[in-house]
Order: C-alpha cells, then structure tokens, then sequence
C-alpha cells in the first residue's frame, strides 16, 4: 500500500545511514533543520507525485509514449539545485535506473552544477567505494580538470559497465550541458552503449531527466516552428535534442524504457504557455516549491489536500529566511532597500559604489567582532596556507556587487571602465588595461578621494542604521544589528575594503572573466592554498549573469537596463540580488529607475498568483494555474501570438445576449419585481428619458441580481474554460484569506439538454462574477491583480480601508424607448408607462445595437447618452467630454440599465440589460495560449 501522506522531519535523521538521501542530508549542514525538513518533505513530493505519480514503469498505468512530462517551480536564487538534487537522491533510493542533469546552457553554470553535484549528491572521496554505486558521465577531471578532449569521449559510457551497472541495479549518472552538441553526442552514446544494454533486460528501466533552468533554451514555440522548414536551421534543436535522449526519431528506444522528465525554473511562464503536444510541454504535473520566512503555512506532517503557502515559518529567524519580492518590494519597502536613481548617470554610479563599499566595511566589522582572527579582503591578498580549511578558517565573508547596464557587451567594458576612473584610474586606456589583466584592483586613490568627499559615504552610515531598524521592526528581530561609526567603518574601509576590492566583467566576451571563483586556490607549483579572489568585487554583466550564476554576499545592484517591451519571465531572472540575505538584508541596495522598480514589484506580484494557483492545484483545490500579464508587460516572449484575457468585462459592458420573444422573458419579471419598489422618472430637458429605482444595489446584490438572468439560447455551465479561469481566481483570494465554505464567483447555469454553449466574456454571469470578487477583495491583499484605471496600481498594495469606503453601489434603471408601450406581461402594472426600445437584431439572434443616443456635444439641457443615465437620475454634473479614459472615476456609482426592447412582430417583449463599471476595482490579465492549461 502507497503512503500518499506528505510528512516534514523537524529533526530529520542525520544522513549517517547509507542511502542517497542520507549522504546527501549529511552535506545539507548549513540549513536549519526547518528548513532540511521542508527539503525533504517538497523532494519526497515531487518523486511521490511527479516522477511516481502514475506508479511504478507499466504500459498499463503509463502513458502509451512511456514519457511522463512534468514542471517544478522554485524562486529566483532560492534552492532549486538543493531540490533538484534531493529530488536525484530519494529517486536513486526509489531505484531509478538512468538519472540525466541538464546542467545550464554555458560551460560555466555546467561546471558549476557538476561541481556542486559532486560535492553534495556525490559526496565523499573518489575510491572502490564510490565507483561500485554508480556509473557517473563524465569523469570529474573531464568537467573540472579541463582536460580536452572530443565530446564523444567526454560522454563515453562503456558498453560492459552499463550492463554490469543496470544488472546490478545501480545508477548511471549523466550531468550533460544543455547544448545541441553536447546533447546530440549524449544521445548517441546512449543509443550505442545503452539502449541495447536496456533491452537485454526483462523488466522495466526508468530514466529521470532533470532540465535545471527549463525555460531556457527548451522552450518550443510551435506557432514559430510550423511556418518553418524541417531543414530550417532557425528550427529549434535543443528540446528535439533532449526528448531525443529517451526517444530518438532515428532508432526508437527500447520498448522496456520509460521516461520522467522534469523542469526546474523560478519563470515557468514560456513552459506553461507553449503547446502541450510538444515534448517538454509539462502535461502530467506541476509542482511549487516553498520558501521560508516568518509567514506561511507551517511545513509539517499533513494530509496532501491541506493547504499549502508559498512560505513557511522560519523558527530561526531573519538570518535565515529567503529574501525575494517579497521582502525588497513590499515588506521593506519602509527600509529603503530599492533606491530610484537620481538621473545623473555619474552620482547614480558614485553613489551605488560607496554604498557598496560600507555595506562591505560594516559587513566586516560585524564578522570580526564575533571571530577576531578574521583577514579582509586585503590583507589576505599574497598570503598563502598549507591547509584549504586555513584559509577558511580566517577568510573575511564574500562581498559582492552586481552592475547591469544593458545586454550589449561593449556597454559592460565601458561601465566597469567608468567604475575604474570614478575611482582614480588615470583614463579609460589604463582602467581598460586592469580589466585585461584580470587584475582589475580599485585604485588606493579612491581613498583619498573619499576623505576629500566625507559626507557623501558618512551619510550611509545614518540610512543603514535606520534600515536596520526598519527591518528589525517589520520582522520582529528583537536586538537589531548596531551599524558601527563613521571612523569605524573609514578605517576598514581604507585597510581592507578599497585597497581589496576588484572589478570584473562576466559575459560571454574572450577578454572577460569566466565566473565568479569564490573557493579558495590550490597553487600547484607551490603547493599551497590561496584566497578566493572574488572576495569582494564589483561584477559588471548583463544575460550571463542573469541566469543561474550565483553572486554570493551580494548587497549592491545598480540596474540601469531598460526595455521598451519588458517581459515578466526575462527580468525576473535578471534579479541576482534575490537569495538567502537575512543576515545583512539591511545593507542591501537595489539602484533602479522608479519604473523599474514598479515594474519588478509587479513581476513578484504576478509571480506570487502563480505561485498560490500551483499550490492551490498540488491541494486538489484548483484547476491549473493561470500564467497573468501586467498591465505594462507581457509574461514571456518566448512564445509567440500570446492573447491576453482581462477580468474585468470593461468599463462599461453591454449584454447583446437576449431571448427571443416568442416565449414570455423570465427576466421580464425580474425587472417587475425590482420596480415593484419605489422609484422615479428620470426627465432630461422636456423628455423622459426612463425610469431610476430609489435605492442602490451594494455589489453583491448587483451580483445577485445579474446571476438571476437566464437564456433560453444560453447556458455555458461551470465547465468552460471561462469558469476554469474563475475558479483558479477563486482559490487565489482564497489562498490570501479564507473565503466562506461554497462560495463562487462565476455561477453560469447548467444546459438541461444538449450540450453546454460557448462561454461569454460579457455576459450576466461573468460580469456578477467580477462583482462578487471586486467584493471579496476589499479586505484582501490578492496577489496578481491590478487596479482598473489605475496605471502600474497593484492590488496588493492598495489601501484596503480606503478601498472599502469607496467601494461603487449601483444604481439601476430602465431606458424607454420610442416602441409601443408595455401593456400585458409582469411590467404592466407597475403603475408607470414603458415604452419598448427597437434595437435590431443580427443573423445570430444578438443585439446588433447596443448603448443608444451618444451625443458627446449634447448641452446642458440636453441628453449625452444611456451611459450616464444614473447621473441625471442623482442631478450630479457629468464628467468632462474630453476624458482621456472610458472609466467613471474611483468612488464613483455604477450602474445597471435596462431596455425593454419589441421589435414589430415580436409576440412578447424581451429585457437587454448593459452595465457601468467605474474604475477602481481589481484586474488581472491571464496570457492565453492553447495547451495553457494543464489536464487533471
């Protein structure tokens, strides 16, 4: 019997015990044990449900293609390795045959996750031991050693120990670089000297495919690629390549073959949106990983429908928590950790530098307070040590700063060029020289400089302390960190920070630095160790840096990168300042545009109601998770032809819906009975224009009222789309705060017969829908939504209170027209005289017309339109004809109008209702694209 109860370990066991989770658990020292419990429960997750989900490799439970397809979403810098590889370990404990890492599309972030794979997953020292578990391609001194060789050889899997291996039940091991060659060589050995050997066997071999950074690179568009050639070399390679790996077109894989693939990414949007017939498509499951803070659901034994946050509480504290969009958008906003460059290029770069350099010096002091013996950046330079762990020992912690000018790779010499001279190089020749060396130290001028110019650093001193206390008050931190004097810090910084802090440019030019080198060097003609040189550095990048490479102790970004069309996924990424950073987070400094910082506190925003949809779908509780536009950006533009699907129906909405009138109109007597109270003419000049009910309708009662129609042409049901989409809204609001038990937004009537219709954006039930949630989140921060009218508003960070003051009733009324009066049927015997309007009709049975006598020049006695009927009901004076927005303005009344409409020869009449929305309300933009929604 299957245990499908999802359980955390506060205190898990120590990793002593000879399985692959406990070597690896062994190596998680560093994590609080929290946070090695949440680990483990969100790993055992993705193997139970995800990479087991169908059950063990069988043609019956399976799919017929033996593939399953699946995605995991983590956070910017958050730990989605440490999954990646927990996931490997439990899925090798599980018995998983082939393991295959895709290890990033550069030869830096390949080494990078080898080498950290080889430390923790693979752990310990090279020997029988080692090499009797497992078969891992390719060889350590292949990756890490640099020797050369063809990439045939670097993936060579001998045919006699991979049979020898999969007898044995032990696993082979692949970390493979996403690159068509590297990929194509991959699958080559694997048809030659693996496949073969797996049809030998008479049970079922099961290969795991992780895809580190899934978005990158393995994304197909196949809007793009149908109007392409098959020969096309615009076609891309690189998802054929690794489906490839366990399916090749050419040969066909062995029949005893099943594959799990998995994508790693924090920006699923691409993955989410492109078609679910392609290969990587994630068709069976998606999966989101949590992060921890001092919210959220607490990571515990639980049934796996319970709720699930995207956050959990952190017992330990801001030292430990995860500091993304949350923190430097929202909760530390008051701390001043994002900055808006002042316009002046030179002070925006002068001043971002001198932060960085006593946020450094501060850094420093702190350390050397708690360990005295600790170097800088500085005095450690030229020393060596016999042992790694002596230089470890008194090694200062990592400083570093990241400079993102734009993606040309000319712009990033020239920045670090203008850093050099900023600082006291003589002239753009010589700073261009340091950066050739590699040898790229701040000139000691800068000390002079900064003795000359003393207020401009002392003034930090005053903000970092009073973000320290900021922070410790947003956070609960009892004893905030004291931010040390301005003599303090002037005296680090002249002995250790300037004189030891250097410049690097990391991109993907031959004269540019490969990748950070945080790890102490082995100097093998001396035979000794020597410090990291990336101590502390000023990183000037642009897209190298903004995928995967991780920039430890970061507390400074100056991002001046701008785009005319920006996309969500894209610059998400961009954001390296994001990661474990509460033990300096107060030091912390994002230097943006104030746009820029708008734009990336929507991307979190947006990202978060993602988030919560994929947990909301783990707890069985929603349909698949929504990918959302912004107001001013677009998800992805990975994909091409990506529609956006707005929630609110508009400012003001007209239901061309009708019945037919050959039949009495039920909704004939909804109008009856809502005028049954008391109400008035509405007059304008010497006509009257119709009829206005006394009172208003709050917006559920609105909502109420609209739900109330009914069709006899039109019943869509709760199984549309649409009411997909409204659902995953629903579990979003539900997710911020409680929702009562049954409530929903979106309530379309069931067809009795036949088959439900297509559902309409306008219509009654969709516009009550977006009424009932405008309501629900008026005492809720929903991530994900915006403000109607409001450009670059967000919901979530909107005033509530005031949001509940200004909330819109609505007034209602009905239009007369210039047809026949109303003489049987339930609107006889109100007491007052309708005469039917005549609106056409088209082929389909809809209204052809909708909002009637718009005369935007009408005067002051005259009659402008049906839209602003409910203003001369309440005799207010009309908004300005020169508006620049179809909006009412914020506060405003909406209103509910009806039309009695009779065209010649219609047996009964029948009711057209349209609807004024005024502005304020909440918005959310889904991007729409077929295969968006993942099947259950």
């Amino acid at each position: 019997m299957t245990d499908n109860v999802e359980r955390v370990h506060f205190d898990p066991p120590s990793g002593a015990e000879d399985t692959w989770w406990g070597r690896y658990a062994a190596e998680l020292g560093q994590m609080t044990s929290t946070a090695r419990g949440a680990l483990r429960t969100d790993c055992a997750y993705i193997v139970e449900r995800g990479l087991l989900g169908a059950g063990s490799p069988d043609v019956a439970t399976w799919p017929q293609s033996r593939t399953r397809t699946g995605l995991v979403m983590g956070s910017v810098q958050s730990g989605k390795t440490a999954s990646m590889f927990g996931v490997t370990a439990l899925a090798l404990d599980h018995g998983i045959d082939i393991v295959v890492i895709l290890a990033g599309t550069r030869l830096s972030l390949w080494r990078q996750t080898y080498e950290r794979m080889v430390e923790q997953l693979d752990a310990g020292e090279e020997g029988v031991a080692k090499a009797r578990r497992r078969l891992l391609c390719p060889a350590p001194g292949v990756v890490l050693g640099g020797a050369s060789g063809t990439l045939d050889g670097t993936y060579r899997l001998p045919s006699a120990q991979v049979r020898r291996k999969l007898t044995q039940k032990q696993p082979l091991i692949v970390v493979a670089m996403k690159q068509t060659d590297h990929l194509y060589a991959l699958g080559r050995e694997l048809r030659q000297s693996v496949f073969g050997e797996v049809a030998q066997l008479d049970r079922a071999v099961h290969m795991l495919v992780l895809d580190d950074e899934a978005d990158d690179g393995s994304v197909l568009d196949a809007v793009v690629e149908q109007s392409l050639s098959p020969l096309s070399p615009a076609l891309k390679q690189v998802p054929r390549a690794i489906a490839d790996l366990w399916e090749p077109r050419s040969s066909g894989a062995p029949d005893n073959l099943f594959a799990t693939y998995i994508g790693y990414t924090a920006t699923p949007q691409a993955n989410l949106l492109q078609e679910d017939h392609n290969p990587l498509a994630p068709r069976d499951f998606v999966i989101s990983l949590r992060t921890p803070l001092d919210v959220g659901i607490p990571a515990q034994p639980a049934d796996p429908n319970a709720p699930r946050s995207s956050t959990y509480p952190e017992p330990n504290g801001i030292n430990s928590y995860y500091t993304g969009g949350e923190v430097y958008y929202a909760r530390g906003a008051k701390a001043g950790l994002c900055l808006e460059l002042a316009g002046e290029p030179d002070d925006d770069l002068a001043d971002s530098i001198r932060a960085f350099l006593i946020a450094g010096a501060i850094r420093l002091h702190w350390a050397s307070t708690n360990t005295p013996a600790l170097m800088g950046p500085h005095s450690i330079r030229g020393v060596d040590f016999a042992l790694r762990d002596d230089v470890r020992a008194v090694s200062p912690p990592t400083q570093s700063m990241l400079i993102h000018p734009s993606a040309d790779i000319g712009a990033h010499f020239a920045t670090a060029e203008d850093v050099l001279v900023w600082a006291g190089a003589p002239d753009r020749a010589a700073a261009r020289n340091l950066l050739t060396s590699g040898n790229a130290q701040l000139p000691l001028d800068l000390i002079a400089k900064m003795r000359s110019e003393e207020a401009l650093w002392e003034i930090w001193i005053d903000r970092y302390q009073a973000s320290s206390t900021a922070i410790a008050t947003e956070f609960n931190v009892m004893n905030p960190r004291p931010v040390p004097t301005w003599p303090t810090v002037r005296a680090i910084l002249e002995a250790e920070v300037i004189p030891g802090t250097r410049v690097s440019v990391v991109n993907s030019d031959a004269e540019a630095d490969d990748r950070p080198e945080y790890k102490p060097i082995f100097d093998e003609a001396a035979q000794r160790w020597r410090a990291a040189p990336d101590l502390s550095t000023i990183f000037v990048s642009g897209n190298v840096m903004a995928r995967g490479l991780t920039l430890e102790g970061m507390t400074t970004a100056l991002f001046r990168r701008t785009s005319a069309n920006p996309f969500a996924d894209t610059q998400m990424q961009m954001q390296r300042w994001f990661g474990y950073r509460g033990e300096y987070i107060e030091l912390c400094r994002v230097f943006a545009t104030r746009q820029q910082i708008e734009l990336f506190g929507a991307y979190h925003d947006v990202d978060e109601a993602l988030r919560q949809g994929i947990a909301a779908r783990m707890a069985g509780d929603a349909p698949s998770p929504v990918v959302l536009h912004g107001m001013s950006f677009l998800a992805t533009g990975k994909i091409a032809n990506v529609g956006r699907v707005p929630l609110c129906p508009g400012a003001k909405p007209f239901i061309t819906l009708i019945n037919g009138g050959q039949t009495p109109d039920p909704n004939e007597r909804l109008v009856a009975e809502l005028f049954a109270e008391p109400s008035v003419d509405v007059s304008v000049g010497r006509a009257t224009r119709g009829r206005a009910l006394d009172r208003t309708l709050s917006l559920s009662e609105a909502a109420d009222l609209l739900d109330s129609f009914s069709f006899e042409s039109y019943a869509p049901g709760n199984d549309s789309r649409l009411a997909e989409l409204w659902q995953q809204v629903r579990a979003r609001v539900d997710a911020t705060l409680t929702l009562p038990p049954g409530t929903r937004f979106y309530n379309a009537p069931n067809p009795t017969s036949g088959t439900a219709s297509d559902a309409r954006f306008e219509c009654p039930y969709a516009i009550a829908a977006y009424l009932r949630l405008w309501e629900a989140s008026l005492t809720r921060a929903v991530p994900g939504l915006f403000v109607t009218g409001v450009p670059s508003g967000r919901w979530a960070l909107a005033d509530l209170s005031a949001k509940q003051l200004h909330q819109p009733r609505f007034s209602v009324g009905i239009r007369y027209g210039d047809g026949e009066s109303i003489t049987d049927g339930a609107l006889a015997g109100l007491g007052f005289n309708i005469r039917a309007t005549r609106k056409a009709l088209n082929a389909g049975g809809d209204l052809d017309t909708t909002w009637g006598s718009n005369d935007p020049n009408a005067g002051p006695l005259d009659y402008r339109g049906d839209e602003f009927f409910d203003y001369y009901h309440r005799g207010e004076v009309l908004p300005a004809t020169a508006r620049t927005t179809p909006w009412r303005p914020q506060g405003s009344h909406g209103q509910i109008l009806f039309y009695i409409n009779k065209r010649p020869r219609q047996p009964h009449p029948v009711v057209a209702v349209g609807v004024c929305i005024p502005a304020g309300g909440p918005e959310q933009f889904a991007a729409t694209r077929a295969g968006s929604l993942i099947a259950a």
